[in-house]
């Protein structure tokens, strides 16, 4: 526990006089007077203290110790302590070390932790803690409330919903997950269980964190891709590119450099200096956002060179499909046969000189599900004469003809080092040891989706990757994080299939799922549930269109406005917005995300949306900005105080769990009974209203009288229950034969539980690959060893996109793009990355932590740009724009590249001067193409896809506060 300094000091003096008096022998015994006798505590019958290392013991006991976790706090990682508890109060946690090695030549996973896990017991006493119900008295942010009782709180907030299911149907209740508050088990089913039982609009805040990597989904048909944290061990090429896992994967990163003692070399992109370029054998240094030019320029010496891959790319790519010359469409059967497959794409066959369907595109005749030649022999190269049903003649070459035609008129070296202001001789250098190494890696993760063109720095790696026959292989391919699935993850929601929709599947389940199948009903599900994306929502209902229009952010690449793409889109059906346009958001209900710290410029927000609000409902352990823009706040339990399981990710082969610790804090109660009360309460409140059938999802009539029995699967669970939760625990481990543990309460005392098989494909676990107890784990070996098909449309990793706004937008092929705040008034460019002091904003204000770093909110700039403005170090500075501004103290710091402002995200607006936060002068517009629909693998559904927030790249000044 939390020991102030002047506390340390006046309890050790206290400690070391109390047992000095009783040691101390005076030095005249006849000039002293015989004294009261001793009281109790230092009598020589119950002296408890004989010197200061009993007063450490007394410290160092504990009544007992619980297997613990952090549970919501969408930590990227998932570590497992132990929590000691006394006196009925979690006081401290230690990092358990019970992971097992994969193999004995392959370092092991021990410790996990970090210094935020290390000090969870002292944020849930912090003085941010809620502990009672409270309801808004004041104006919102005012900081007025009034404490309540449980039963009003519900009460109110529950007919108010039902007022405005009446009203508008239940689409116009926003319900708010953002990413920072999932998990595996009963802390998270509460809140999905409830939403699906009231069909309330679910927010998809994946690309509204920028966590999006369109570039993937464009090229793969997924995202995810990430193994175990070990495998990096066994890449011979490691390349970090737009991250700082020094700083966000503090667990795992001692990989990279066990890597480079097994002789592993070690490359970091990065227009800074950051903590992890400082261990890299290789620091390339560009300018910012000019990384796209960086890879395609490495890809030209590849291909120039002839270092890639032929049989990879042959059969993986989409290298050798035939593209007509006249309208830079794929040569479809449409084009050349009567009643032909749209789907249906072609390559020419070398062996029978002949062109072909190439087996595993969507239109092969055999649903697009294997990749397997035969004796088909693609051609890589070459353009041929094709016959069109119309009996006309067209020229058609290849995509790899018109990629390397691409790459050696506008990206060689030369030309990109002009772009990224570097040397093109580190180009050449980099991509020979790249392509030359036995196994070569990209690290990009979550840092590589926070640009304007974000996926085309992606596509860009990925073409590095495919070139060079790394994706899929151990120690190799790009890695962006993923999950393990759990079966019995099904018991978070009521059925998304019903018993009909169940059995359309089994043919194709008997004869195997393939990855476009499981896409299809993700997607198919998703479209039936009231799923938006996080910017369409902003753009329709929270006035953001009024910033988002204007001309100095519109794409100057493309030939319409922002405006015209989100109008076809919306209409063609690819961009679901909920509400609908002709209604209204009237509730927004949140747990633990915090919007007015996240959302880009968001006085926007307070100004547009927060009026239209009726009703703001804030659950949550401890109290935020955005709590503090609330009607209702509402206290969860902490992630001591519940059970629950850390959503899974791949990087430890485990699933680790969270036992309870202690009771909940004053009131606060776990989600699980929270989300079943209201359920109960709006099923009793409408019964009473004689209130029955309401609009919801899609105007499906809703019986709101029945909307608890839902919740509950028709009494198989109690929410009121205390021991509820635990039932749940052995519902989902009952039914997850891939991981070890039968029963929730096993899984509890195990802690972490050993994962021993790979599960069916999830909505966020995408791998592919089977899981071998026995070596690393790594993504996507079915397309690669077993010939599965790509969720793409041409069933491979594909890079030329044919979509009508793809080619209008001369994205066809990847490509290098100035960001619309390229050609800014203002000359500074605001980037940043995730703190290494909190996750997110949870931590972000505990005193703690604050001690090791400057205490308040700071960002860092090169001395150049400092001494240019007149600021000296621990100035406090006024970073601004035409749109918004903040204040903060600066950090004068050589390893910013010049014309370059970093600040490390996730500050509170309340720890700001006025709470301006530092997304007040981030416009972050966001691109077009994201809205594109209707073409095999670019198409929205829930945690795919969807336009992305821009955090990074804005255009600012800074001057003197």
């Amino acid at each position: 526990m939390q020991v102030s300094r002047r506390n340390f000091i006046v309890g050790s003096a206290v400690a070391a006089a109390g047992l000095g008096l009783y040691s101390l022998k005076p030095k005249t015994p006849a000039a002293i007077k015989a004294g009261p006798a001793l009281p109790p505590l230092v009598s020589a019958k119950k002296i408890r203290y004989n010197d200061y290392s009993d007063i450490w013991r007394e410290k160092w006991k504990w009544d007992k110790v619980v297997k613990g976790t952090h549970t919501r706090a969408n930590c990227g990682d998932a570590c497992s302590w132990d929590v000691y508890v006394r006196d009925g109060i979690a006081w401290r946690e230690e990092q358990n070390a019970i992971y097992e090695p994969h193999r004995a030549d392959v370092p092991d996973m021990n410790p996990r932790g970090c210094q935020k896990g290390a000090c969870y017991t002292n944020l849930q006493l912090s003085e941010a803690r809620l502990k009672y119900p409270l309801k808004r008295v004041g104006e919102r942010g005012e900081g007025k409330w009034k404490r309540i009782s449980w039963d009003e709180a519900l009460n109110e907030i529950c007919d108010k919903l039902i007022d405005v299911a009446i009203d508008q149907g239940t689409e116009s209740i926003i319900f708010d997950d953002g990413t920072t508050n999932g998990g595996f088990g009963p802390e998270t089913a509460g809140d999905v269980r409830f939403t699906e039982a009231l069909n309330c609009t679910q927010m998809d805040s994946w690309a509204g964190v920028s966590d999006m990597p369109m570039g993937l989904v464009q090229t793969w048909g997924m995202f995810n891709s990430e193994g175990s944290a070990d495998d990096w061990y066994m890449s011979d090429f490691i390349v970090i590119w737009v991250g700082n896992p020094n700083y966000t994967k503090i667990p795992e990163a001692h990989f990279f450099h066990e890597a480079r003692y097994r002789g592993a070399k070690m490359c970091v992109i990065a227009p800074d200096l950051n903590p992890s370029s400082v261990h890299a054998d290789m620091w390339v240094k560009l300018r910012p956002e000019s990384d796209p030019a960086f890879g395609l320029a490495a890809a030209q010496v590849i291909i120039e060179e002839k270092l890639y891959k032929l049989d990879y790319i042959l059969e993986q790519t989409d290298f050798p499909f035939l593209v007509r010359k006249d309208n830079q469409r794929f040569l479809r059967a449409s084009d050349v046969v009567k009643g032909g497959d749209e789907n249906a794409l072609y390559f020419w066959d070398e062996a029978t000189d002949k062109m072909v369907i190439a087996p595993g595109c969507m239109g092969d005749g055999d649903g697009g599900r294997s990749l397997k030649l035969g004796k088909l022999k693609p051609a890589l190269s070459g353009t041929r004469s094709v016959k069109l049903l119309d009996g006309s003649t067209v020229e058609c070459e290849t995509v790899f003809d018109k990629l390397k035609l691409k790459l050696d008129t506008e990206y060689t070296p030369e030309q990109s080092a002009k772009i990224a202001d570097m040397n093109p001789n580190v180009i050449r250098t980099f991509a020979r040891e790249m392509a030359k190494a036995k196994s070569s890696m990209i690290y990009a993760s979550w840092g590589a989706c926070k640009h304007y063109h974000s996926d085309l720095f992606q596509r860009a790696m990925a073409l590095l990757m495919d070139l060079t026959g790394n994706q899929g292989k151990q120690g190799g391919g790009i890695k962006v994080m993923s999950w393990w699935w759990l079966e019995g993850l099904g018991a978070l929601n009521d059925g998304a299939l019903t018993p009909m929709e169940k059995i359309k599947l089994i043919p194709k389940a008997v004869r195997g799922m393939s990855a476009r199948d499981y896409e299809d009903v993700y997607t198919y599900v998703s479209n039936k549930q009231g799923w938006t994306p996080l910017m369409v929502f902003l753009y329709v209902h929270g006035g953001y269109k009024e910033l988002w229009d204007k001309p100095h952010l519109q794409d100057k690449t493309l030939p319409r406005p922002l405006a015209d793409y989100m109008r076809e889109s919306i209409d063609k059906g690819w961009t679901k917005v909920s509400p609908r346009e002709d209604r209204t958001p009237k509730a927004y209900i949140f747990t633990g995300c915090n919007m007015l710290r996240r959302w880009p410029s968001p006085q926007i927000a307070k100004k547009h949306l927060w009026p239209k609000l009726e009703m703001i409902v804030s659950v949550n352990f401890k109290m935020t900005t955005s709590g503090m823009y609330s009607d209702y706040v509402l206290p969860a339990a902490a992630y001591y105080e519940k059970v629950g399981i850390k959503y899974a990710v791949t990087y430890v082969p485990y699933v680790i769990c969270s036992d309870k610790a202690t009771e909940p804090l004053g009131e606060s109660k776990n989600e699980w009974e929270i989300f079943g009360r209201m359920s109960k309460l709006i099923s009793e409140r409408a019964k009473a209203r004689g209130v029955t059938t309401v609009r919801g999802w899609h105007d499906q009539p809703l019986d709101l009288t029945k909307v608890y029995a839902k919740h509950t699967d028709h009494g198989k669970f109690d929410p009121l229950d205390p021991e509820d939760p635990m039932r749940f625990m052995d519902e989902i481990f009952e039914k997850s034969p891939s991981v070890s543990a039968r029963t929730g309460r096993e899984a509890l005392d195990m802690g972490a539980v050993p994962v021993i098989a790979s599960a069916r494909p999830g909505i966020i676990n995408q791998n592919y690959s089977d899981y071998d107890p026995n070596d690393t784990h790594w993504a996507h070996r079915d397309f690669i060893e077993k010939k599965a098909a790509w969720p793409t449309l041409t069933g491979r990793m594909q890079f030329y996109i044919d979509h009508p706004w793809f080619l209008e937008g001369g994205e066809a092929l990847p490509c290098h793009k100035e960001s619309p705040m390229h050609d800014s008034k203002y000359p500074l460019r605001f980037a940043g990355g995730h703190n290494r002091w909190s996750i997110h904003s949870i931590w972000r204000d505990l005193k703690l932590l604050l001690r090791l770093q400057r205490g308040q909110p700071a960002c860092w700039m090169n001395p150049k740009d400092t001494d240019a403005r007149g600021i000296k170090d621990g100035d406090m500075v006024k970073v601004f724009n035409d749109h918004g501004a903040f204040e903060c103290m600066v950090k004068v710091a050589p390893i910013c590249a010049p014309g370059e402002v970093i600040m490390y995200h996730a500050w509170e607006p309340y720890q700001f001067k006025d709470w301006k936060g530092q997304q007040e002068p981030v416009e972050a517009p966001w691109k077009a193409l994201h809205l594109a629909g209707g073409y095999s693998q670019l198409h929205y559904r829930m945690f795919y896809a969807g336009p992305s927030h821009v955090p990074h790249g804005a255009a600012l000044e800074v001057v003197k506060a």
